[in-house]
């Protein structure tokens, strides 16, 4: 198949952790064969480019579409599909059949889902209103809607009153290859937790400094960039939190270096669609200590990959962090159950061929079948 890919976030050099989920699968498709080529509608020159053989352009909407025009893809891969955004007016625009990948925010009330503080959740939730139901007649000329977790499909057919005639549940592929557990030396030393996460409110790291306010048994470093950046810094000097923030963006390629310095992830949401930092962790053998927020106990068995608390309990979420530390045999046990349910889950080779499935029976012709099995 002819793949075109159009997206409003894509890794580049600037912000290296923007849309890797994306990136995965264009990888994924190009791997087994198919041609794939990624757009990101921008204002300015054109800029094209290349990841890992992957054809990149992000330049304004009349040059995408003559560079698709001449591509001739047989189907789109529409990702975030935000109501009047750039990226989302043009795959609307173009006679091309369409598949929908719904994430997050953009089929949600976000007031009601941890996005928002104060007066901006009164204000959000009239936005809303207005960009479900423009969401809404867009899904309805859409060939297929694919969605991360169960629960983000019904959250958002509840959210937009429709139900698409032919939609999945797929989740963001991890590629188990690359993530996959290391030699780590725990001797003499405490264990160590990673929140690999946007400084985002919705991520609840607030909630996480909290619980680790003056604890001595284990200590957690926050790894990400985003507005509640600040505001994290404060709270953890007042709460003489065992936290150490480092403000930065990582590169996909040395996440699962990066994850095989710690002993164990820490997700304390308030609402996450599926988390991926998170699976690709339990990827490379960390136990999990995470909130029921949102798709996250479809990927994380409390009591068998990890340990699942409320959201904003900051003494749940100490009291599981302290009991994974406290059994460090048990919290290998854990780890070893997290790397087998992703790959159960979640590993590209299952995630690929569900989504060429899918991104095939969208389009028509007798050349777009996928029925020989995958090899990554």
């Amino acid at each position: 198949m002819r793949i075109a890919v159009l997206t409003e976030y894509y890794p580049d050099a600037g912000n290296p952790a923007s849309g890797v989920y994306v990136h995965a699968r264009a990888w994924g498709y190009r791997k087994v064969g198919h041609a794939v080529r990624v757009y990101r509608v921008r204002q300015g020159p054109p800029d094209p480019g290349e990841q890992e053989g992957i054809s990149v352009l992000a330049a304004d909407a009349e040059t995408i579409r003559s560079d698709i025009a001449s591509f001739d893809p047989e189907v789109l891969a529409l990702h975030t599909a935000y109501p009047g955004r750039p990226h989302t007016r043009l795959a609307e625009s173009l006679a091309v059949p369409r598949v929908v990948w719904i994430h997050g925010y953009e089929a949600m009330f976000t007031a009601l889902h941890g996005y928002r503080r104060g007066f901006e959740r009164l204000l959000s939730l009239l936005h809303d209103v207005r960009k479900l139901w423009r969401l809404r007649r867009s899904l309805a000329k859409a060939a297929a809607v694919v969605y991360v977790s169960a629960w983000m499909r019904s959250t958002a057919e509840r959210s937009m009153r429709f139900r698409h005639p032919t939609t999945s549940v797929i989740p963001n592929p991890v590629d188990t290859d690359r993530f996959r557990p290391s030699e780590r030396s725990r001797a003499n030393r405490r264990m160590r937790g990673l929140a690999l996460r946007g400084l985002r409110r919705k991520c609840g790291l607030d909630t996480a400094v909290e619980a680790y306010g003056d604890l001595q048994e284990t200590e957690l470093t926050i790894v990400g960039t985003g507005p509640e950046a600040d505001r994290l810094r404060s709270q953890i000097d007042r709460a003489h939190a065992a936290v150490r923030l480092e403000e930065k963006s990582v590169r996909h390629a040395q996440v699962p270096e990066l994850i095989a310095g710690y002993d164990y992830f820490v997700a304390p949401s308030r609402n996450e669609t599926q988390c991926v930092a998170m699976c690709e962790a339990m990827a490379c053998g960390l136990p999990v200590v995470a909130t029921r927020a949102g798709g996250i106990p479809e990927y994380v068995r409390d009591g068998v990959d990890g340990y699942l608390v409320g959201s904003d309990d900051p003494l749940a979420l100490r009291g599981a962090v302290l009991r994974l530390v406290s059994d460090p045999e048990r919290a290998r046990a854990m780890g070893d159950a997290a790397r087998g349910h992703v790959e159960e889950k979640c590993s590209a080779l299952r995630v690929i061929q569900a989504e060429l499935d899918v991104l095939a029976a969208a389009t028509s012709g007798p050349t777009t079948k996928t029925s020989e099995p995958l090899r990554l």
